[in-house]
């Protein structure tokens, strides 16, 4: 399990300290929140043997004006990557791994861009979602490729409500943000719409490469719609449409004598048919399509469609004491693109199959898959999870799991271009994992200890010649993470802590922008009608390049946030948030700003 080469940060003690509780236990699934996304199936996230985080609704309405990128940081023990500010490109380290290595899932559904095999995250409004559920750690067994590092799935608003927001900050940022939603008989519908606007700062610095580096502001404009209607059929029987579609408008540097904008359309549509066909047998039937489509003007035009058809069928069973889940998906990707890629479509089809339950004291998680690609053939990937609950508030449990990463339409297809090209007998990246973890769950709060190790093979790099990509790079990925919440009245307290060794297996330097250490903690109070907190962000240092040369070191950093609301009356509040409140100069991508003390103000307005 994980050995470290430099002792821990002072700044672990943050973990360390979160990670202890007093008395006052008790057994509290029977109060726990419901998650779907560790097995496929609705399960107390206190009977979840995978590593799994949860972002609620009011975490996410205290969020202000963070980013989803920032609100994952700061409340999802995940390090992420972003180049400039608001609507600049983003990604998110699971567990060390790469950014492509995380599956992002809107209400279920794919929306990833085929070309790049990366998420834009960036543009996902938060005012648009209600939940978040993170599993880290392999999930290729239930959901397919791409889930080397784990899975971030976003669930929309869908709820019975009406919600305003009205919002200003620094660098000329305007939100605004209207929800509804109603109930007509056996009908729910439900609207949701946001705009943001930002003048924006200078995404890159004097350190960027002179090619690329402009020092103008970099607006960003995002629009965007979601609307729900679900109707009961019969009593067990659903059918449900969703739409949720953002645009993005972002100005971005490609050099100093160039006006670079990137306008990208991310979002899904899916029908559902959800039925109850006995008491013990639940099945689900989808269709939907996830599109990404970006188009680029300025010194490099052109334009990357990736639409994505997808069908599942899930069929849940309550067996031998627990739930037996199995089903079928297929998908077929099509991109359109001003490049002329060799081939411009492919289908994948998977079977899965898993179990999950309790006998005794004893938690089980099993579940197999194999998925077949028209580019790459078939591949199986399998997961195992064992858990011993020993009190009604302890549990011990190990798991093992493997994964895989298919390579991208980039990677495969790309035409050759001053010399370069794709590859397309590149095979997938795959991965193995194992992890220990002991969990308590209180009426007062919650700890947790995880020792993961994931070695991936067969990762993507540019050959030796740089005329093509191949299959060449082992990494090996080995850490702990402390994780604790504590609430007593009016006070909230939790805090994470991960301490890793992200290697590449053959130069043992670390890997690309990933830290030995980083974590977060949070302490708010309630008091009536007024709310305040504090969030602390920490990260090591990082490397903008694999040589890890002392050029390219990123030094660690330590942000503050601060956050107050006032309920002036039970639908009415009025909230401020100052982020980065000590004016931290840091860096997350070398070259790239990020964002400096900033004050935001808002005021919204919820009820049933």
């Amino acid at each position: 399990m994980p050995s470290f080469r430099r002792r821990p940060s002072a700044w672990c003690g943050l973990g360390l300290l979160l990670s202890t509780f007093g008395a006052h236990a008790a057994d509290a699934t029977a109060l726990a929140p419901v998650v779907v996304t560790a097995t496929r199936t609705p399960q107390p996230v206190t009977a979840v043997l995978a590593d799994l985080r949860v972002i609620d609704a009011e975490t996410i309405e205290r969020a202000g004006a963070l980013s989803l990128a920032e609100l994952l940081q700061v409340h999802g023990g995940v390090e992420i990557s972003t180049t400039g500010g608001p609507g600049q490109v983003s990604g998110q380290f699971l567990r060390g791994a790469n950014t492509n290595h995380v599956l992002l899932l809107v209400d279920g559904v794919r929306v990833n861009s085929a070309t790049t095999g990366t998420n834009a995250f960036e543009h996902l409004p938060l005012a648009q979602i209600e939940r978040i559920e993170i599993l880290r750690g392999p999930g290729s067994s239930l959901y397919g490729a791409d889930a080397i590092g784990g899975v971030i799935q976003v669930f929309t608003k869908q709820g019975p409500r009406t919600q305003a927001s009205l919002g200003a900050g620094r660098w000329g940022l305007r939100e605004a943000s209207l929800g509804l939603g109603r109930s007509v008989g056996a009908t729910r519908l439900s609207l949701q719409a946001a705009a943001q606007r930002s003048r924006g700062f200078s995404a890159t610095n004097d350190a960027a490469s002179p090619f690329v580096f402009n020092p103008d502001d970099d607006a960003y404009r995002n629009t965007s719609l979601g609307l729900g209607a679900e109707h009961d059929v019969a009593a067990g029987h659903t059918l449900a449409l969703r739409l949720t579609t953002a645009r993005g408008t972002t100005d971005f540097d490609s050099g100093p004598g160039s006006d670079d904008v990137n306008r990208q359309r991310v979002g899904q549509l899916a029908l559902e048919s959800r039925n109850r066909i006995s008491a013990g047998w639940r099945s689900l039937l989808r269709l939907a399509r996830g599109t990404d489509h970006l188009d680029t003007t300025g010194a490099f035009p052109g334009f990357f469609d990736t639409d994505q058809d997808q069908a599942t069928w899930q069929n849940d069973l309550d067996l031998f004491g627990g739930t037996l889940s199995a089903g079928l998906e297929g998908r077929r990707e099509k991109v359109e693109s001003s490049t002329a890629y060799t081939r411009s479509s492919r289908r994948q089809w998977g079977v899965f199959g898993g179990w999950n339950g309790q006998l005794g004291p004893q938690l089980i998680e099993a579940s197999l898959r194999h998925d077949h690609d028209s580019q790459f053939g078939g591949h199986g990937s399998g997961r195992l999870g064992w858990g011993w609950r020993f009190t009604p508030q302890w549990r011990v449990s190990a798991a093992a799991g493997t994964a895989f990463k298919a390579p991208s339409f980039n990677d495969l297809y790309y035409p050759e271009s001053f010399g370069f090209s794709g590859n397309p007998d590149l095979k997938p990246e795959r991965s193995r994992s194992a992890e220990l973890a002991a969990r308590y769950d209180g009426a007062a709060g919650r700890a947790g200890l995880v020792l993961f190790e994931n070695r991936i093979r067969d990762l993507i790099a540019v050959d030796p010649s740089f005329t093509t990509v191949i299959n060449v790079n082992r990494a090996r990925i080995r850490g702990l993470t402390l994780d604790g919440a504590w609430r007593s009245g009016p006070w909230r307290l939790r805090g994470e802590w991960t301490q890793q060794l992200p290697l590449d297996e053959a130069s043992e330097r670390l890997l690309v922008r990933r830290a030995r250490q980083h974590g977060s903690a949070a302490l708010d109070h309630d008091a009536g009608a007024w709310r305040t907190g504090a969030e602390l962000v920490a990260s090591g240092a990082r490397f903008g390049t694999v040589a890890n040369t002392e050029a390219s070191r990123m030094g660690g950093y330590v942000l503050l946030n601060l956050t107050a609301g006032w309920s002036f009356t039970p639908e009415w509040t009025l909230s401020a948030r100052l982020n980065n409140a000590f004016d931290k100069r840091y860096e997350i991508a070398q070259g790239y700003n990020t964002p400096r003390r900033n004050l935001f103000v808002s005021l919204a307005y919820s009820a049933l």
